[in-house]
């Protein structure tokens, strides 16, 4: 079932981090739509992206993708605690390179709640 709060708190981990890593004045794109009986919401950004090695690692507690701007640094619980909410509600998150720019693509796929009203 999905609980707006959790909901809300890893929607803003994800746009906190992407925020952290784009560069200024690039673009934090969200998008969302249905496919499959499930809602995909994704938030892309235009930052360094995430080295290859981390990718599997991402969203381990307290992992912290190694820059050598620290300034950036976060505690390496954002996305962990973004990923443990979703799973708790039934949820995916995924995290990927962008292929049309630099930049990362986070991925959240949530079931569709049956009490959902039909858009007209």
């Amino acid at each position: 079932r999905l609980d707006p709060v959790l909901f809300e708190q890893a929607l803003f981990n994800l746009l906190d981090n992407a925020a952290k890593y784009a560069s200024p004045g690039s673009i934090i794109r969200l998008q969302a739509w249905v496919d499959n009986g499930a809602i995909i919401l994704q938030v892309m950004d235009e930052g360094p992206g995430i080295p290859l090695g981390d990718l599997e690692r991402i969203f381990d507690t307290f992992y912290r993708v190694h820059k050598r701007d620290q300034v950036r640094a976060g505690t390496g619980l954002g996305l962990s605690i973004s990923r443990g909410f979703i799973e708790a509600m039934g949820g995916t998150i995924t995290a990927a390179n962008r292929t049309d720019r630099p930049g990362a693509i986070f991925t959240i796929r949530m079931p569709v709640p049956a009490d959902l009203p039909a858009l007209s």
